[in-house]
């Protein structure tokens, strides 16, 4: 379980250098200095003979580990998540890479070119006797996920690192490896977690159902909605009808012991589920929901890329409503608008029209403010090779090609600089682009969506965006309600609730989390549940005491200072460009570095 308390802690860099050369000197960590894990990591990393200052992923020498034909296997199915994990996360400073159980790289992608990035590639070993303290060692030791910062590692080669790791488990229900994203800079660690374990439970499944291929596999889920996804859980019975094996995440969803030979619920008939759903009654009272998978219209790497909480496609009359217009624009070929709050789910409801009308085909979502503006234009129109320092051999295709016969989601669009919205808008005239360096023309057929917290009239008032791409873009607008103000709030919490594999809240608990603004919308509401259910640990029903804020009386505010409203102001940029500094900077109107000595006053 991914614990907030074991991660991102913020240390005095020159309090952990004392302890590294306290503890090659033989004298034990401080107490309370890391979390019990991570010291325990470092006595092993030194006890390993490992000195804190030198570079032993540089300067690695042993880089060639065979791969087995399961660590091919774990490699293959991994690619497909690795991959859509790169579309999310991906960049010249990040690596993305899957580790079997002894710690070899099965596989990995990264752009980078140069050291120490760039060796973390297949075959390559990274057990803490090799490289000492990391997220994935610490991981394939604790059999848990792990977040590091900086400092946290035993090397100083590592002190700009951040890494975030999480277990993949096997058909056996023993680690099989785990999965890591490692990199330099900043990023959203929760968003990373949670994009890292979506991904590790497809990579089970498959590696599930491709080991007892043989047998009748049933999904499994306390909530109906997650069945036949990643969050589902997998039974195997025999051919007459006798419980054979479970999934890692089945044996958590039903509290299976490993030495199991039976389910604890009424198995007898499930052979002739047919497509059918059904709800079996567990021991406690509780329902399990069973699906054969074989009956299931959705592949894991399929599901994987869709929405596992529907929060903007709902019982909301509203944004029923504006859905089902939206889906006939679009087939009509008629631009897309999404408005609303930061965290209101506009990305999902543009995946969900997207997969409504034809989920086979691409869909490409590039978000205008996370990108270096020196950047956006190769990322959407592509290059070709020579045309500028660092371009790649070969050229690349632009996000427009990516998205040829499906959907473009332009995503904070109000972000886009000027001088770029004029060649976005030529495109939409011509619906044909022309990479960077090149003059050949290629014509494209796209649906357009884009989505925004701005306020575009107001920048189009202010000449900070054309007028003539505002109204070439707003096709239809659709508007999202913020979160306190939507009648399905109900529902929506008890389905993220569900995602958690949690299947009860109590009334008092939801009526607490009905009352509350959320300002951050469902991603708010969804942190907070998800912190709620690492509180719970392990109990199915969430009650008030897992919600740390369920006693917090109001209290008396002092006036703010202007030092306060500045800070808050910076704070809620940094948050509404999920960590981009660059971007927040240009919101604020200031520069980079400037934005960086305010955060550190």
């Amino acid at each position: 379980m991914f614990n907030n308390n074991d991660q991102e802690l913020l240390i005095n860099p020159d309090l952990l250098d004392d302890a590294r050369r306290q503890l090659l000197l033989g004298h034990p960590l401080p107490e309370n200095l890391l979390p019990d894990a991570v010291a325990r990591s470092w006595q092993r990393s030194r006890d390993a003979g490992l000195h804190p200052w030198e570079s032993r992923l540089v300067n690695r020498v042993n880089d060639d580990y065979p791969l087995s034909e399961t660590d091919e296997h774990l490699a293959a199915t991994a690619q497909p998540e690795i991959d859509r994990l790169w579309d999310v996360f991906g960049g010249e400073d990040w690596c993305l890479f899957c580790v079997n159980s002894d710690a070899v790289i099965v596989r990995s992608k990264t752009n980078a070119e140069t050291p120490p990035l760039n060796m973390l590639k297949t075959g390559v070993r990274v057990q803490e006797a090799d490289i000492g303290t990391t997220a994935p060692a610490c991981t394939l030791r604790e059999k848990r996920a792990f977040v590091f910062t900086g400092p946290q590692h035993y090397l100083k080669e590592f002190d700009r690192f951040f890494c975030v790791s999480v277990p993949v488990f096997g058909p056996d229900n023993q680690l099989a490896g785990a999965l890591d994203m490692t990199g330099i800079g900043e990023r959203n660690t929760q968003v990373v977690f949670e994009q890292l374990r979506l991904s590790a439970m497809a990579i089970e499944n498959q590696l599930f159902t491709d080991h007892y291929a043989g047998c009748d596999i049933f999904s499994i889920q306390s909530s109906p909605t997650f069945l036949n996804t990643p969050f589902q859980g997998l039974v195997a019975l025999s051919a007459d009808g006798n419980f054979v094996a479970a999934s890692h995440s089945a044996r958590q969803l039903l509290q299976l012991r490993i030495s199991s030979r039976s389910l604890p619920f009424n198995q007898s008939s499930l052979k002739n589920l047919g497509a059918r759903t059904e709800k079996r009654a567990l021991p406690d009272g509780t329902y399990i929901y069973v699906r054969n998978l074989a009956a299931g219209v959705t592949t894991f790497r399929h599901a994987q890329q869709q929405s596992y909480v529907p929060v903007s496609v709902s019982t909301e009359p509203a944004i029923e409503k504006q859905f089902g217009i939206a889906v006939k624009a679009c087939k009509a070929d008629i631009p897309i608008m999404i408005t609303g709050e930061t965290g209101t789910g506009k990305e999902v409801f543009a995946k969900a029209l997207h997969d409504t009308i034809d989920a086979d085909s691409p869909f490409i979502a590039i978000n205008c403010s996370a990108m270096p503006e020196n950047l956006i234009e190769s990322e959407l129109f592509g290059y070709e090779e020579g045309s500028f320092t660092g371009a790649k051999k070969g050229g690349a295709r632009g996000k427009l090609e990516d998205a040829d016969g499906g959907t473009l989601l332009l995503d904070e669009i109000g972000d886009m600089p000027l001088r770029l919205q004029t060649r976005l808008l030529r495109f939409l005239q011509e619906r044909q682009i022309t990479r960077i360096g090149s003059s050949m023309i290629r014509p494209l057929s796209i649906r357009i969506i884009c989505a925004t917290h701005r306020d575009l009239p107001a920048m189009v008032a202010k000449q900070m965006f054309r007028e003539d791409l505002y109204y070439r873009l707003k096709g239809m607008q659709v508007k999202l309600p913020p979160l306190h103000l939507r009648q399905d709030l109900r529902r929506l919490i008890t389905t993220i609730v569900a995602s958690f594999n949690h299947t009860e809240i109590t009334e008092d608990a939801m009526q607490w989390l009905i009352n509350q603004p959320w300002p951050g919308n469902i991603r708010q509401l969804r942190q907070t549940i998800h912190l709620a259910t690492v509180i719970a640990d392990g109990k199915k029903a969430l009650r008030p005491e897992h919600f740390v804020e369920f006693d917090a009386q109001p209290q008396e505010v002092e006036p703010l200072t202007l030092a306060d409203i500045e800070k808050n102001a910076i704070e809620a940029a940094v948050q509404r460009h999920h960590g981009n500094l660059t971007a927040a900077a240009r919101e604020l109107g200031i520069s980079r570095t400037t934005l960086y000595k305010k955060r550190e006053n």
